[in-house]
């Protein structure tokens, strides 16, 4: 599924097609996370945090939170007050989520070439 998701070509296209901003987190000199937002195709009124990935020797650092409140802020800094994510329904991050202010609005189960990616969406007003 990874390998539908994010070959280095469709990574490239997003963002050179800015169809999704990429915020990349540096610890001494190395990238340690990132994360990819934009407005929902569905409704500009809404931006969607599609990618939040720390390093696993990062997790506990609080960069999970940092970008967040700054995709959190280039929202607002949009005129926008609404930010969603995806997050697999067996995935243990979805407790950070809800810590850090997300709610689940509903479920929806997405077709990714042969696999299925089953998900809650969440939503923050901020």
């Amino acid at each position: 599924m990874l390998g539908e998701i994010y070959p280095s070509e469709k990574i490239t296209a997003q963002i050179a097609g800015n169809l999704q901003t990429y915020l990349l987190l540096i610890e001494d000199w190395q990238p340690v996370a990132f994360a990819a937002y934009s407005p929902r195709e569905e409704d500009a009124d809404i931006y969607k945090l599609h990618k939040l990935y720390c390093l696993p020797i990062t997790q506990g650092k609080g960069y999970g939170k940092i970008l967040i409140e700054a995709v959190c802020q280039k929202t607002r800094d949009n005129g926008k007050h609404t930010l969603d994510l995806n997050v697999n329904r067996y995935n243990k991050a979805k407790t950070f989520y809800e810590k850090m202010g997300f709610a689940v609005v509903y479920e929806e189960d997405i077709p990714i070439g042969p696999y299925w990616m089953n998900d809650y969406v969440m939503r923050k007003e901020i």
